[in-house]
């Protein structure tokens, strides 16, 4: 076996390519989390649940878009574990996922909506703070 994967959840191998620039609209609009109802809001807060995902999730933020293979390196772990981090955190609407320009490569990135200002996520009532310096954890706030 060749080691690549197939099917919805595939993330392809890594090539030398600049990541692309994340839409400025249309899948990509920043979506209020709670206007999705509980459930929603319990998969984007499980997406956070883990200390490595929110390592992931501040290097996003850094550095711009992300390919599994980036983060594994920057992270010095394996790609199938980071692979999998991602895809939670895709799937709970922390990151969104695309293609780069040669269709081989998924780079995850932080919709602009979702990122007014430097180091700061905003996903409507739910706020992320990852700016440095910060206490040694990231300052999460919940408007009710």
């Amino acid at each position: 076996m060749n080691g690549l994967k197939t099917g919805a959840d595939a993330v392809a191998s890594p090539m030398s390519e600049t990541p692309p620039t994340p839409p400025a609209s249309g899948s990509s609009a920043a979506v209020p989390l709670m206007a999705a109802g509980a459930e929603s809001a319990a998969k984007f807060f499980a997406a956070l649940g883990n200390p490595l995902r929110w390592v992931m999730v501040k290097l996003i933020t850094q550095r711009g878009p992300q390919t599994a293979t980036d983060l594994a390196t920057a992270l010095k772990r394996d790609f199938d574990g980071v692979s999998k981090h991602l895809r939670v955190l895709s799937r709970g609407g922390v990151v969104q996922a695309m293609r780069g320009d040669d269709r081989r490569q998924i780079y995850f990135y932080i919709p602009k909506a979702n990122q007014q200002e430097p180091g700061v996520l905003d996903y409507g009532k739910v706020r992320l703070d990852l700016r440095d310096p910060a206490p040694a954890e990231p300052v999460l706030s919940v408007r009710l």
